[in-house]
């Protein structure tokens, strides 16, 4: 499947969408916002009393030879207490932030989840499944960042900027204004970063991307890849991919290494000759303490530490944003609308008219199709691939809404029906079953909460349930991943017990015997002439023998009916294409015989 999809998702960045995702979840504990603020503001006041009280024992006490003991021990005892407090309120203070970022994460990740489950199919057409990992789990994980690394360092070097301002102005109001002109430079240094990392960081984020889903592709497919000798191949393309990762991972470190660190400390080493040229000034003239020297020059330290910091952190504030982009657009896809309303499914007549649909313009995949089909009826769809079988099947689910025409289930609009009168009335056998990594009465209840009388009648109905008993743990018995210890054919059987464990009174069964052993598809066979009465059928079909019962056959072509009737009117037509697709298979099977008996 193409990237193409992602690759449309990620054009433009939404970064108005993105900060207002990850603001949102920063004003939405208050009590908790505020709690470290103020902790925040403690801690810092406690950081910046230490230098005064140093400045004091200076020009108060060594350049006064005065070292009275009860005065000295208040200082040390004010200056260590001040220390302490700092450190423990900066934990505290610490803590808060992390909460914050962990339960932004938790709910954010959950959000992004809970969409992604309600998201239409045909989202699913041009997604990869990598890729919509990567946003759930790496983009998400991205996103505490801002809140730990840089919303929390940024207010604490912020607010300490501030009280170390005011120090310094109630020291000396001159060197504070020389000092001051750190700031503009700094901020000068953190355009000019943005302007050249941004692209950079969004490209980043997009390899890793793209590195997630090669890795899923290729371990999902691993029997091909090692069966047909493309590990060379593989290897080679993720090694493009890798490639392209460092490159763009370097251009955001080159931009880093040279705008960040090493220039806001040029830039503080040259504020700081200023501030002792501009003391050495007022030092001639007489206006000058020795002890606010030391004080400023203290507080000059740790005035460059919070800029450089905050410049640092910028670095994943870019990727934050570009993080938060990615899952805002992400939200923003439209997610698949039912109607609200109380009608159910009871009878499980279907009525298609001039059906029409397409999946890309000017395409179309069917084209005025109709079909009824009474309650309790049994129809099959057959054709060669590409006739628009599973798609008439997906329509019937109301994953994709039609081009034209209508469908009709129990004389309501499809589109009129909730999610729940569908999903409880409308079974589902796929081609490729789906087994969870969990018991097998987890596999067959899937979160309904069924009674266990009712799981085990859907197991009877599917000729499973003896196997089952006969296992050691029965219906607890764990599967492990995509069903490993069942075979082909009763993964097959346990996804038939799944689909009438609810009662739908309509079951649908795309290619449901075209993976399995001629066993399983007597089993099949077995279960549709049990349900044909009792339950609205529609089968697309494959092997044509699983379907000789059916009360009327539907063969498609280029998404239209080509013919249409019993198993024996279709054999009658000399030239149909239903017959010569039977007579196909039948030889085929023949051959096969002759082959494992000889």
């Amino acid at each position: 499947m193409s990237a193409a999809g992602d690759d449309e998702l990620q054009a433009v960045p939404d970064k108005r969408g993105a900060f207002r995702l990850l603001s949102e979840y920063v004003v939405r504990d208050k009590p908790l916002l505020i709690k470290a603020l103020l902790l925040l503001l403690l801690a810092t006041a406690a950081d910046v009393a230490g230098p005064l009280l140093l400045k004091v024992f200076i020009d108060d006490h060594l350049l006064q030879n005065d070292f009275e003991l009860r005065g000295l021990l208040l200082l040390l005892l004010g200056y260590l207490l001040t220390q302490v407090a700092a450190a423990w309120l900066r934990y505290q203070q610490t803590l808060r932030f992390c909460d914050m970022a962990l339960a932004a994460v938790l709910d954010i990740r959950e959000r992004v989840f809970a969409h992604v489950l309600r998201l239409p199919m045909a989202f699913y057409d041009r997604a990869m499944t990598g890729q919509l990992v990567s946003r759930i789990t790496n983009d998400t994980e991205a996103i505490k960042d801002l809140y730990v690394q840089f919303l929390s360092v940024v207010l604490t070097n912020v607010i300490l900027l501030a009280g170390i301002i005011i120090a310094m102005g109630l020291l000396n109001v001159q060197l504070m204004l020389i000092a001051l002109c750190l700031v503009p430079a700094v901020v000068g240094v953190i355009y000019v970063y943005q302007r050249l990392s941004g692209a950079a960081v969004g490209h980043t984020r997009q390899l890793r991307s793209e590195i997630n889903a090669s890795i899923s592709e290729s371990i999902a497919g691993m029997g091909v890849i090692q069966a047909g000798n493309q590990q060379q191949r593989f290897a080679a393309q993720f090694e493009g991919l890798n490639g392209q990762y460092y490159d763009a991972r370097m251009r955001t470190v080159r931009a880093g290494a040279l705008l960040l660190r090493p220039a806001i400390d040029l830039l503080s080493v040259l504020v700081l000759v200023a501030v002792v040229w501009g003391f050495g000034l007022q030092l001639v003239s007489g206006v000058a303490e020795v002890g606010v020297l030391y004080a400023f020059l203290n507080y000059l330290s740790r005035f460059t530490e919070p800029l450089a910091e905050i410049t640092q952190r910028f670095n994943l504030y870019q990727q934050a944003m570009v993080a938060g982009s990615r899952v805002h657009q992400l939200i923003q896809e439209g997610e698949q609308r039912y109607q609200a309303g109380d009608a159910r499914i009871s009878a499980g007549a279907i009525s298609v008219r001039n059906l029409e649909f397409h999946y890309q313009a000017g395409k179309p995949v069917l084209r005025r199709l109709s079909l009824e089909v009474p309650a309790g009826g049994f129809v099959a769809v057959v054709g060669h691939t590409g006739s628009g079988k599973s798609t008439l099947l997906n329509l019937l689910l109301n994953f994709y809404t039609p081009s034209g025409g209508e469908i009709r289930l129990d004389d309501q609009p499809i589109a009129r029906l909730s999610q729940d009168a569908l999903r409880g009335g409308i079974g589902l056998i796929p081609q490729e079953p789906f087994v969870l990594a969990a018991s097998i009465r987890d596999n067959i209840d899937m979160g309904r909460n069924l009674d266990q009388a009712a799981i085990e009648d859907a197991a009877r109905q599917a000729h499973l349930h003896s196997l089952i008993e006969a296992m050691p743990e029965g219906y607890q018995t764990l599967l492990g991943e995509r069903g490993t210890r069942l075979s082909t054919g009763q993964r097959q059987q346990l996804i038939i017990a799944r689909a009438l464990a609810a009662s739908p009174r309509i079951l649908l069964l795309d290619e449901a015997t075209a993976n399995v052993d001629s066993e399983t598809e007597q089993v099949v066979q077995q279960a549709l002439n049990a349900l044909h009465g009792k339950v609205t059928l529609v089968v697309v079909a494959h092997r044509l023998s699983t379907i000789r019962h059916a009360d009327r056959i539907l063969v498609l072509s280029h998404g239209e009916v080509a013919e249409a009737g019993t198993h024996a009117q279709l054999l009658a037509k000399p030239d149909g294409l239903y017959g010569s697709m039977y007579r196909l298979q039948r030889q085929a099977r023949r051959v096969a015989e002759a082959e494992d008996g000889g």
